[in-house]
């Protein structure tokens, strides 16, 4: 299988972490997708359409980090940090940048980012700038619904994970050590 990382973004907005715009990428080992796959199905409630750490209590997103520290994954991150005034599509572009150059520096081929409908094309349009510099070279990249692939809620999760120890709200992400790298931009 080829090494592919998971992406989803997380932007917190709010007087504690102003500015910021996670996108986080959970990367299973070669051979373990579809075992992450059914343990997260297996965490998911039933009456959820995914996993999703924003909704949440504070007692299953422990559930949740432990799960997730017990997988075969890893997990890159990059936050970028602009002026609150900044639009969001420029602090995701700036996100973006950063984290496909870090996920082809592992060895990444491939690149799953959760949906956004029609702002994909936002996505597409920048991977091409970036390509048409020399940036990324040929990783591919695909958007996927929220929905329609578990790996996904990894990285949703891993997102709420930095989300709060960036804001010092809970120290779960020590569950992680050295598994979770996470890259800051500031601009």
């Amino acid at each position: 299988m080829t090494p592919t990382a998971y992406v989803d973004e997380s932007e917190p907005g709010d007087r504690r972490d102003p500015g910021a715009y996670i996108l986080a990428a959970a990367i299973p080992a070669v051979d373990a997708h579809e075992l992450v796959r059914d343990e997260l199905r297996a965490l998911k409630p039933r009456s959820a359409r995914k996993l999703h750490w924003t909704e949440s209590d504070a007692a299953y997103r422990q559930r949740i980090a432990a799960a997730l520290a017990g997988l075969p994954l890893t997990f890159v991150a990059a936050v970028a940090i602009l002026p609150p005034t900044s639009r969001s599509e420029r602090r995701r572009r700036v996100a973006l940048e950063r984290l496909l150059y870090e996920l082809v520096a592992v060895g990444i081929d491939s690149v799953v980012l959760e949906s956004r409908g029609p702002a994909d094309r936002h996505d597409r349009a920048h991977v091409d700038a970036l390509r048409a510099r020399r940036m990324i070279g040929s990783v591919r990249v695909d958007h996927v619904a929220g929905t329609a692939d578990p790996l996904l809620w990894a990285a949703d999760a891993a997102c709420g994970l930095i989300s709060q120890d960036r804001r010092e709200e809970s120290a779960r992400r020590s569950l992680f050590d050295d598994r979770m790298v996470v890259h800051e931009v500031r601009r």
